[in-house]
């Protein structure tokens, strides 16, 4: 009878044993244990969660990229440029026009051969016809590197005194030296073709000062000059 009575008693003792060690497995789990005797809750290390390092770097600005296109005032000083304005005003004296007899002008910054150049154009209507205007300008000297003249629609009035209606290729030529300011002991490389242009018999000049190329075109009918450039051979 002792025996079994220990049995049972073991048997218990067992029991309660088990019971303890899944009570304290289930609060382990649960990242919180009570301390033998003290009783105190601490927490175990596998409690403290570590945020993860943040991987986002901080924002970089983008680098300035060199200008190709129109640029503002602020910039051009920064840049030892001359300004658009400015720009403007050494074609438009050049053309011997101002901004009021323009029906519209625009100037562009551009890079050509590593060189800073303000591209300005304008267009003048009048009675008779459209005059288109190009010049490119030197965006650190104002210097004037090339320039074009197109009066392809314009309907000419303008004739040589005593040649009727029909002006010689040796009037032609004097014409446009006239215009171009220069002498004709100093021009080379003289050549004239004469062509057809909607409709009109024209003459094509070309000839070259130093390092400046010249061309006109003249209405072979009338003298007027239907467009001309000047561009300085690198």
């Amino acid at each position: 009878m002792k025996k079994r009575t220990l049995s049972l008693i073991t048997a218990a003792a067992l029991a309660a044993l088990l019971m303890t060690g899944c009570a304290q497995a289930a609060a382990y789990n649960g990242r919180t244990t009570t301390a033998p005797q003290t009783g105190e809750s601490t927490t175990t290390d596998d409690a403290v969660e570590v945020a993860p390092e943040s991987t986002a770097s901080a924002p970089v600005a983008a680098p300035a990229s060199e200008p190709t296109t129109s640029i503002a005032g602020g910039a051009d000083a920064a840049n030892g440029y001359i300004g658009e304005d400015a720009a403007k005003a050494a074609a438009l004296e050049h053309a011997g026009l101002a901004e009021s007899d323009l029906q519209g002008i625009r100037a562009k910054l551009e890079y050509e051969d590593g060189r800073a150049v303000y591209d300005v154009e304008f267009v003048r209507i009048t009675d008779a016809g459209a005059e288109e205007y190009d010049y490119e300008i030197d965006a650190t000297t104002a210097e004037i590197l090339s320039y074009d003249y197109d009066a392809e629609y314009y309907i000419g009035t303008q004739t040589v005194e005593g040649s009727g209606t029909a002006v010689t290729a040796d009037q032609a030529k004097q014409i446009a030296l006239a215009h171009a300011g220069v002498a004709e002991a100093d021009i080379r490389s003289l050549e004239l073709e004469t062509d057809r242009d909607n409709g009109r018999t024209v003459y094509e000049f070309s000839w070259k000062v130093g390092f400046t190329e010249y061309d006109y075109e003249i209405d072979a009918d009338t003298g007027e000059i239907l467009s001309y450039s000047q561009e300085q051979d690198d």
